[in-house]
């Protein structure tokens, strides 16, 4: 699985390929392990539990591709390990509240207890793995994230446009807007934008640096209440005006919200410690790779 970071959401829980090779993953258990899967910082990663989990989900779901399982979920073993070094090192703790809140969030988005249920069976991630793993890696995330997050503020603003091919089509719509057009209604009618078309125009709150250079230059630097005059982008010609500027206390936000506002940050921490981990793979299993923070499987390592 990919690193735990705000590229990396829970939508990973729905996408696992399939194909049947649970034979290729247990072909060795009957003459006993050989050693265990896995190391990280000296420490072993025992053959038997992930073997387990393995058996656990191939056996409620003969789809599964049992040779990427494994080595999805050790992946995020050896991320686990990996993340408790860094809280320690930061003295955080991952608190119960924070696992069950972590939990909710993900039951919620799948569609509720009985939805997260086939899911899990779905990608083969056992009961036990879930609550074990990756629950716990996506809250100890979470627990970096709202360190560095706390004390600062989100700035967004809210901006609405309307794209149009030519600089002379957009003049013409700054001109019906100053004759006293409606907005929403130009958009709705005029933009070749669909999706912030469909809503008048409206792009909702964003963070500097959402959107192409241009656009957000003008987005950042406008008055409020105010249609700019066009901005070219390598997508056209926007008429853009600047509807709203606000400003969110960290704790104010929502996880995903709080992810997104200290992003670069998180990702440096985490590719510094997937980079200084001392990671050691059976090479049956594959290889590990810090860039990414998972392991490869041995033909792709």
């Amino acid at each position: 699985m990919a690193r735990p970071s705000p590229r990396t959401s829970r939508a990973r829980l729905r996408g696992l390929a399939a194909t049947a090779a649970t034979a290729v993953v247990l072909a060795g258990c009957a003459s006993g392990p050989a050693g265990p899967l896995a190391s990280v910082d000296g420490v072993d990663v025992p053959r038997e539990r992930l073997e387990g989990w393995v058996r656990t989900a191939t056996d409620a779901n003969d789809a599964l591709d049992a040779v990427g399982l494994q080595t999805d979920l050790l992946s995020r073993v050896v991320q686990q390990r990996v993340l408790d070094d860094v809280l320690a090192e930061r003295g955080l703790d991952v608190t119960p509240e924070l696992l069950a809140e972590v939990e909710a969030a993900i039951t919620d988005q799948v569609g509720g207890a009985e939805a997260l249920t086939a899911t899990l069976v779905d990608v083969g991630f056992p009961r036990d793995y879930f609550d074990d793993v990756f629950v716990a890696v996506e809250a100890a995330v979470d627990a970096l994230v709202l360190d560095l997050a706390e004390g600062r503020t989100l700035e967004t603003r809210t901006a609405r446009h309307i794209l149009v091919e030519t600089r002379e089509e957009a003049d013409e719509i700054v001109t019906l807007l100053a004759d006293g057009g409606d907005f929403a209604t130009l958009a709705t009618e005029r933009s070749q934008d669909p999706g912030s078309g469909a809503q008048g125009g409206d792009l909702g709150p964003q963070q500097r640096g959402t959107f192409v250079p241009p656009f957000d230059d003008a987005v950042w630097s406008a008055p409020l209440d105010t249609v700019l005059d066009p901005v070219e982008s390598e997508f056209g010609f926007h008429v853009i005006e600047v509807t709203a500027s606000d400003t969110t206390d960290a704790a104010d936000l929502g996880p995903q919200e709080r992810r997104t506002l200290v992003g670069t940050e998180l990702d440096e921490i985490l590719s510094a410690a997937f980079a200084e981990a001392e990671v050691t793979v059976d090479p049956t299993i594959g290889t590990w790779d810090p860039a990414t923070g998972t392991i490869l499987p041995p033909d792709q390592g």
